[in-house]
């Protein structure tokens, strides 16, 4: 019984709310299975390009409620030998973090590129960039969490669950960023034999 525009007023938080729930169960739910399946790691030949796509559609809702363009930057089809499951959540944290700390009008950009030993995948945002304080955190594996631009919140448990899904991978994550100059979230993990494209 709620008039057409008070309810298109509600729609981004109702939005942001529903993003944060099942962001949080998922994480959850992984955790929880990596906890239970400590070497349970299942790798594979993963097509990139694919998961990119898969999870940019997925994450198209919450960068519309902000007005942030989401950019893809995968000259070719990039592979890499990893978990599947695990990857996919590294990246689809990492792009929801890239949008919730971009402020309306700005740009998310994600990308991936391979060498005879190696793909790396990045994320790269406009945002508000992260505090030297926030960074030691992100460096120590400290648990910490902070609200995003349109104040969304967190729980802190998603970048640490990339961390240890990368780090089970035979990955790392690596940070660059600068207050107020956006901040790039880049990882590296084996590069796909080329025999199985």
């Amino acid at each position: 019984h709620l008039p057409e525009q008070e309810i298109r007023e509600m729609l981004p938080d109702v939005i942001n709310d529903l993003n944060y729930t099942t962001g949080l169960m998922d994480n959850l739910l992984q955790w929880a299975k990596s906890q239970l399946q400590a070497d349970a790691v299942r790798p594979g030949v993963l097509h990139l390009d694919q998961l990119v796509t898969d999870n940019l559609n997925l994450l198209r809702i919450q960068a519309d409620a902000k007005k942030i363009r989401l950019e893809r930057e995968t000259p070719f089809p990039v592979a890499a030998w990893a978990d599947r499951d695990m990857i996919n959540l590294v990246v689809r944290n990492l792009l929801s973090n890239a949008i919730k700390f971009t402020p309306p009008g700005g740009t998310v950009t994600i990308g991936a590129y391979a060498s005879d030993e190696l793909t790396e995948v990045f994320v790269r945002d406009t945002g508000t960039g992260i505090p030297p304080e926030n960074m030691r955190k992100i460096q120590q594996g400290a648990f910490y969490t902070t609200v995003g631009t349109a104040k969304e919140s967190g729980t802190g448990l998603g970048l640490m669950l990339c961390k240890e899904f990368l780090a089970r991978n035979e990955g790392r994550l690596m940070v660059e960023s600068e207050p107020g100059a956006g901040s790039v979230f880049s990882f590296c993990l084996p590069a796909a034999e080329p025999c199985a494209f």
